[in-house]
């Protein structure tokens, strides 16, 4: 496809952009850092009347932090993110997401908002944003409404914004002084390419121990959307993380994760993978915390 083909549309605010949504009786998509609508292009999928390009609309592009909640615009770029010092202080779980996101070439064109809009079940900030309990505005010219991260997604590439809506702010609160975080990730070359499995933790310790008064778990790549491990999220405040209730949180994980076989991988295979991303994950986030505590 030759860009002669595409007919788009650019908006300078996002009042333009949502009349374009409301009014515009032709086929649209929205184009923001256009990373995957590229791919999608080529394989001869994503052929909209128009192309609505965000790139004008700055009010989409900022971080800020409103009393006690992080606040992300969608096009804020996954390099922005990576070099937030405010994101990389109370958000490192979504920080390490986004720097497994392609190549550096990729983080500085592709955004948030276009990773959650797309809807991948592999999408790398989707598990982050799971973990850190996120909601998003959507927006539209009859107004907002905010929605959990874990209710926009309806299935592999569907979610629950409607045609006439624009996904405005991702939003999640501070971590407190105890919270840690992780994101792995595995995939055939490393950085540059969909996840096989992929998982997000942040937990909530005690002081002075190795016990955990709370967390959240999300698997992606294991289901048609991502998967929040609340099984293995209720073990967590069973006891202290020893040895051995990691291991049996691993094994809760392998029964929790729903995958299919497909050209990059079995489902035995992510399951197997999923447990032992969980347990490395776990033991990652205790070294961590041993290291915080001296």
């Amino acid at each position: 496809m030759f860009v002669s083909e595409i007919d788009m549309l650019s908006p300078r605010s996002l009042k333009e952009c949502l009349f374009i949504l409301e009014n515009e009786k032709s086929s649209l998509r929205l184009l923001a850092g256009g990373t995957d609508a590229v791919v999608r292009m080529k394989e001869g999928k994503w052929r909209p009347d128009y192309w609505v390009n965000l790139k004008h609309v700055d009010e989409l592009r900022f971080i800020t932090i409103q009393k006690d909640e992080i606040q992300i615009g969608p096009l804020t770029t996954h390099s922005e993110i990576i070099n937030s010092p405010l994101l990389q202080a109370h958000a490192d779980v979504l920080v390490q997401a986004c720097q497994e996101i392609g190549a550096t070439q990729m983080q500085n064109m592709g955004t948030i908002g276009g990773n959650i809009a797309t809807a991948s079940p592999a999408g790398d900030t989707i598990p982050a944003l799971y973990a850190l309990g996120a909601v998003i505005e959507l927006t539209s010219l009859s107004g907002k409404r905010m929605i959990n991260v874990e209710d926009f997604f309806i299935g592999p590439g569907k979610t629950a914004a409607q045609p006439n809506e624009i996904i405005s702010k991702i939003a999640f609160n501070v971590r407190g002084k105890n919270d840690i975080g992780i994101f792995q990730k595995l995939g055939p070359r490393k950085a540059q390419s969909i996840s096989i499995v992929n998982a997000a933790v942040t937990l909530s310790m005690k002081q002075g121990t190795k016990e955990c008064t709370g967390g959240r778990i999300a698997f992606g790549s294991v289901g048609p959307t991502v998967i929040r491990a609340k099984k293995c999220e209720a073990m967590l405040t069973l006891g202290p993380l020893t040895d051995e209730m990691i291991a049996n949180i691993g094994r809760v994980a392998w029964k929790e994760v729903m995958p299919i076989s497909d050209i990059r991988a079995s489902a035995s295979y992510r399951r197997d993978m999923a447990s032992a991303l969980l347990e490395r994950g776990l033991y990652r986030l205790l070294k961590r915390w041993a290291e915080h505590e001296e």
